[in-house]
């Protein structure tokens, strides 16, 4: 019989524990701070607000979101 779980697998609990963990930092980090967080392609910067125009950008990657 073929047990598919991810607990039953020899590294199963330990993925597990990891996926647990890693949502639990994101959960974290997007309700403690406030800031426009960048994240693209694994880009981890903040976007800085231009208040003129209401475009905010990141200093590192050049991504351009506008905030309206």
């Amino acid at each position: 019989m073929l047990q598919t779980s991810t607990v039953r697998r020899p590294g199963g609990p330990i993925a597990l524990a990891v996926r647990s963990a890693h949502s639990r930092r994101l959960r974290r980090r997007f309700l403690a701070d406030d800031r426009l967080y960048c994240g693209t392609n694994g880009c981890t910067t903040h976007l800085e607000l231009d208040q003129r125009s209401g475009v905010a950008s990141c200093p590192i990657c050049g991504f351009r979101r506008r905030i309206g």
